[in-house]
């Protein structure tokens, strides 16, 4: 959430770029895939945004793209 805490709108691309760059994510570890043949890392990403959405943190602004709330912003200041 913290990448979203400036509350300008990121696409999921730019999301999962920031995070690769912050953790040194390497691209073995972006490739690697689940047992259904699904990218690992691509598939935790939506996962963890989607249920950030769901408890009310960050809100869609359109299909892939995302905007923290006011609640998102407290939840980060009370952490």
């Amino acid at each position: 959430m913290k990448i979203l805490q400036d509350q300008n709108v990121y696409s999921i691309s730019v999301v999962k770029e920031t995070i690769v760059k912050r953790f040194d994510i390497t691209s073995d570890e972006r490739k690697k895939l689940s047992k259904n043949k699904h990218p690992v890392f691509d598939s935790r990403i939506i996962h963890s945004l989607s249920q950030l959405r769901k408890d009310g943190l960050v809100t869609n602004q359109k299909k892939g793209n995302f905007k923290i709330t006011k609640l998102g912003i407290n939840k980060i200041k009370n952490v």
